[in-house]
């Protein structure tokens, strides 16, 4: 019987041909002999997820010891628990119905882990012991159940479970309050502490970011964390239950303080993505950029939320730097004294010299009618009004014309609301494209004199 053909194929043409496969295809051909599972098994153990707190029975450490030179990310899921039904605090409300949750008789000891012998563990992770090659930790928060156990998170007057843990907006005398009361509030502090203790990575991504402080954000070593930073993402918390988080005070309120807690410390941040959820759009009263802060950033990444006044007067002066700027599922808001696109894009072209590209996306067309808004079968062609037919067809002549989208959202629920009427004046008007194409035709002449 012939040898296998892949055995005698260069490590450099059969790692090609194996990245095309499948992740269980890769598993199931490492398995085949030893020298094919030798050569992939540095492609296979690049990126380890910890469940945090860490199992009393878990082999971590053997698994680090084993491939920890092949990892070059770390994911941290960190779940958090309400206070237990026998805490002398306020405690997760059971009845006859409710199953016993492990927690409750065994609540750990720490975020890291049910075992207090195991947190050594999880703080060599964060300091990537073990991992020479590794340079990015990704945390990922949430509470149990999407926080919808019963009881236990927070105590306030609209519900103590659910997206309510964010009703109201805090001070720090009240997150340190928060913090005696509530486990999982002195959890999470403890998360970020030993995070701006221990971590050595200058690349951070945080998934499911709750918008809630930590008293440790007060201390020298959160600052100092935070200016060691290259690489920031931050995907915001939402759970989709219908009323999103984002009709909450307390929940914009959190990220229009940002500048406070994060941005004034990220004095050598490079590359920065913030993104909303889905069912949790940042509108004009949420996100809040200030001037000179993060001077060093070379690209911003903004995905669902709307462009605001303090974004514009940030991107006039404050990123002499900036190279990059992607934009998807963003919006201008359509009330009060918010930017246009005409005033936003102009802003940008006039103050960021080193603007080498700009690139906006969108999950969907921006509509112009009404119908567009609620009709999936919507068809233009046969459903516009004469005049919306008029403007309609310049985009279609002219593919560089963009409908750039106006937007609010509903107090009730949070949903995005389309402005139809605006995005058809705004289109016809033309202000919006004609500033947007004055920035990418100084781009793309910048891009010939430096190429020239």
């Amino acid at each position: 019987m012939p040898p296998p053909a892949l055995d005698y194929l260069p490590p450099e043409i059969f790692l090609a041909v194996t990245d095309l496969l499948p992740w269980t295809d890769k598993e199931s051909l490492s398995i085949a002999n030893n020298k094919i599972r030798n050569q992939l098994v540095p492609h296979l153990f690049r990126h380890i997820k910890i469940d945090c707190p860490l199992d009393r029975k878990n082999n971590l450490q053997s698994v680090i010891q084993l491939h920890g030179a092949h990892i070059l990310s770390v994911r941290l899921n960190v779940g958090f628990q309400p206070n237990p039904p026998n805490s002398s605090l306020e405690g997760t409300k059971v009845d006859s119905d409710t199953a016993e949750a492990w927690y409750w008789d065994d609540y750990p000891t720490s975020v890291w882990a049910q075992d207090s012998v195991d947190i050594p563990l999880i703080h060599d992770v964060i300091q990537f012991k073990g991992m020479p090659k590794c340079t990015k930790l990704i945390i990922h928060t949430n509470g149990v159940e999407d926080f919808e156990t019963d009881g236990g998170w927070d105590e306030n007057d609209l519900a103590d479970m659910s997206i309510y843990f964010c009703t109201s907006p805090e001070d720090w005398e009240t997150v340190k309050d928060k913090e005696k009361k509530y486990s999982w509030r002195k959890a999470w502090n403890e998360l970020w502490r030993d995070v701006a203790r221990h971590a050595k990575t200058e690349s951070l991504e945080t998934l499911h970011f709750l918008p809630i402080k930590a008293s440790c954000w007060l201390e020298p070593e959160w600052a100092a964390f935070l200016g060691r930073l290259k690489n920031l993402t931050i995907r915001v918390y939402d759970n989709g239950a219908g009323w999103a988080a984002n009709t909450l005070e307390g929940f914009n309120a959190f990220f229009n303080q940002m500048p406070d807690f994060l941005f004034e410390h990220a004095k050598g941040l490079e590359h920065l993505c913030i993104a909303g959820h889905e069912d949790g759009y940042l509108g004009q009263d949420a996100l809040r950029f200030e001037s000179n802060t993060m001077l060093e950033l070379k690209s911003l990444r903004l995905e669902t939320m709307s462009i605001t006044e303090s974004l514009k007067e940030f991107l006039s002066g404050s990123t002499p730097k900036l190279e990059s700027l992607h934009l998807f599922n963003v919006a201008a808001w359509a009330m009060g004294d918010e930017p246009t696109w005409a005033d936003f894009w102009k802003a940008v072209r006039g103050r960021n010299p080193r603007l080498k590209e700009v690139v906006y996306g969108s999950p969907k067309s921006a509509p112009l009618t009404e119908g567009e808004c609620y009709n999936d079968d919507f068809d233009p062609e046969e459903m516009d009004p004469e005049e919306v037919a008029r403007v309609r067809k310049k985009v279609t002549d002219d593919p560089t014309l963009i409908i750039w989208p106006y937007v609010t959202s509903d107090d009730k629920y949070g949903d995005v609301q389309d402005w139809e009427d605006l995005n058809l004046e705004s289109l016809e008007k033309g202000d919006d494209n004609r500033e947007y194409k004055l920035l990418t035709d100084e781009i793309k002449q910048r891009q010939q004199n430096t190429a020239s």
